[in-house]
């Protein structure tokens, strides 16, 4: 299997050819660049800023992404320079994990450290953990019938529950840190929840091995009361206490830091981790 930051760097190639001074930004993110890959599992999380997303930069970079998406890789974050300017309240998640670990393979630096509020993360942490928690009950009936795809739909949803989890502990001043296991322990004595099914999902995924199990094992129950903990500490924080309008004080210091996650996307598919 060819090396994640090889493959990563070809597609920037190609982008640079077709689009030359057009592009304006190539980052690298997620759990490559925090360190925590599994091969043949994580995502491998590229954010691509154009000069314009006009349809005639469609139809230049379309046979580029369409042969990256045949390869059986994840789709960019491909918006203009200017869309972008304009992101900080939709992914507020993704800009913090980015502040805490990005590598820029090609351009300028897109992410300002002070970007983000922490209205803003807690809005889309909320809005996000809801989501969640939405597509994994709809696809768990779905998948009530097979173990393997109970089992997959926990596996996968972790990557969001991990960014949300990250998320939790920058609106209570902490730093992640770019471990994931330390971060569900942590979490799990702050919102008083038992961690074991998150840290069997995320030691399952570490060995890429299946997780075989009945809609009725406790272990479900396990996931779901940790996530719905998680929603319940969110909506008990504090109000913010921005005085200018803005959304509250940015987030910066202990704020500042952790696939999806924008892994944070909630990839909840049966039959496969």
């Amino acid at each position: 299997m060819a090396d994640p930051r090889t493959i990563a760097a070809k597609l920037t190639v190609q982008f640079r050819t077709v689009f030359a001074a057009e592009l304006k930004s190539v980052v690298l993110f997620g759990s490559l660049a925090r360190g925590e890959e599994i091969p043949g599992v994580s995502d491998l999380n590229l954010l691509i800023l154009l000069d314009s997303m006009a349809t005639p930069t469609l139809m230049r970079a379309a046979p580029v992404l369409q042969q990256w998406i045949h390869q059986g890789n994840t789709p960019p974050y491909l918006y203009s320079w200017s869309e972008w300017q304009g992101m900080q309240g939709a992914f507020a998640i993704e800009i913090a994990d980015m502040n805490d670990a990005r590598e820029v393979l090609w351009g300028a630096d897109p992410v300002a450290v002070d970007s983000i509020t922490r209205t803003d993360l807690r809005m889309q942490t909320d809005r996000e953990i809801r989501d969640t928690l939405l597509h994994l009950r709809l696809r768990l009936m779905v998948a009530v019938s097979n173990p393997a795809d109970v089992g997959a739909l926990l596996l996968s949803g972790f990557s969001s529950f991990g960014a949300h989890m990250r998320s939790v502990l920058r609106l209570t001043g902490e730093s992640p840190g770019l471990e994931t296991r330390p971060v569900v322990e942590r979490v799990a004595s702050l919102i008083d929840a038992d961690p074991s099914a998150m840290l069997l999902c995320h030691d399952t995924r570490q060995t890429t091995h299946r997780l075989d199990l009945d809609l009725t094992d406790p272990i479900v129950d396990n996931y779901m009361d940790f996530a719905h903990r998680l929603l319940d500490y969110i909506n008990a924080l504090p109000a913010d206490s921005g005085t200018s309008g803005d959304g509250g004080p940015p987030v910066g210091g202990g704020l500042v830091g952790g696939d999806l996650s924008f892994h944070r996307r909630p990839v909840l598919r049966a039959g496969a981790p």
